[in-house]
């Protein structure tokens, strides 16, 4: 999983090029050959959260927790790298698995619970859905094609099938202008408050969750993120906290 500093500064930077149109932070480097290097530890991720979700049995909270928030720490990653046909299925990926996070948090990601579960049961509904079925194929597709790296089949006990809520609209991307970002869904900002959340120690309902991750990328795009030392960059971190009304924002910065 991404060190803990990495992972905020990466959801933030995302976040804030998604959000902002005059953004002082650096674009992604829109990098094939970058993308196919981290095509083993994406598929990696990918078979170790299907595992954990598709065997509640036999996971525990810990490894439920870690494997589906690496998961989601890849697929951040790798929207902000990725050429910009890949971006649109790595955001239906994306926002497949923030609904997940929001089930999987709201039962304190306890296995036993997260199995009879139904808002869980229908944020994996969602994986069955023909829009993530396509966006699983094309991922796999540039993997094998532009890369050369052949991804496992997914797990078939992960995407049970039945009711689910529609996913979010992901933008089409290649009419946008070069200096313009894809837009992030509310699932996915979601999935990023959560992840920030985690990360300082911080329990956040979904709407705090959503705020955070937007106030901060809009935060971000304000002042130049490489220019801020870590106090600094706690500091605002602290101060969107404040801001979304969470009433225990985050006393102490996270270890590497």
């Amino acid at each position: 999983m991404l060190s803990r500093r990495l992972r905020i500064r990466a959801s933030a930077l995302i976040v804030g090029s998604a959000l902002c149109a005059t953004t002082l932070l650096a674009c992604g480097a829109e990098s094939a050959a970058e993308v196919c290097a981290r095509g083993p530890i994406f598929d990696s991720a990918r078979q170790r959260a299907e595992r954990a979700v598709a065997e509640f049995d036999r996971t525990t909270t810990i490894e439920l927790e870690e494997s589906v928030t690496s998961m989601v720490d890849q697929l951040l990653l790798l929207r902000e790298i990725s050429p910009r046909e890949l971006r649109d299925p790595l955001g239906v990926l994306l926002a497949a698995y923030g609904q997940l996070v929001v089930a999987l948090n709201d039962t304190a990601w306890n296995p036993q619970v997260a199995a009879t579960d139904p808002t869980v049961a229908s944020a994996r509904s969602a994986f069955a859905e023909t829009s993530v079925a396509e966006a699983t194929d094309e991922v796999r597709d540039f993997f094998d094609q532009q890369c050369a790296v052949a991804l496992g089949e997914s797990n078939p006990l992960f995407a049970i099938t039945g009711t689910t809520l529609p996913l979010p609209e992901v933008s089409e991307e290649p009419s946008l202008d070069a200096e313009e970002a894809p837009v992030v869904s509310g699932s996915e900002l979601q999935a990023i408050g959560f992840l920030l959340g985690e990360t300082y120690g911080v329990a956040l309902l979904a709407p705090e969750a959503e705020c955070v991750a937007r106030s901060l990328g809009v935060t971000l795009g304000e002042v130049t993120d490489v220019s801020l030392d870590d106090a600094q960059f706690f500091a605002k971190v602290t101060e969107v906290f404040t801001s979304c009304g969470v009433a225990t924002p985050p006393t102490t910065t996270p270890d590497n």
